[in-house]
């Protein structure tokens, strides 16, 4: 998997019709932890700052969110 595009809380959803080891029926759903932290990271601009486009914020959020990422998968 890319990095950052593990779930951030996965769930596994199984249909009767499909045998349960099935690939395409374990694919875990939801947001990845990309999107969950971008999210995050737009919440706290949007509350604390009035002024700039909503396109600005989103940037600076998927930038922060990719940021915390690649700092979580650094090996110390």
């Amino acid at each position: 998997m890319t990095i950052g595009k593990e779930p951030a809380s996965p769930v596994i959803i199984y249909h009767n019709e499909i045998r349960d080891n099935d690939a395409l029926n374990q694919q875990p759903k939801g947001l990845t932890k990309r999107e969950y932290f971008a999210a995050m990271a737009l919440q706290g601009l949007l509350a604390r700052q009035s002024k700039g486009s909503v396109f600005e914020f989103a940037d600076v959020a998927v930038c922060q969110a990719d940021a915390l990422i690649a700092e979580l998968n650094k090996s110390y």
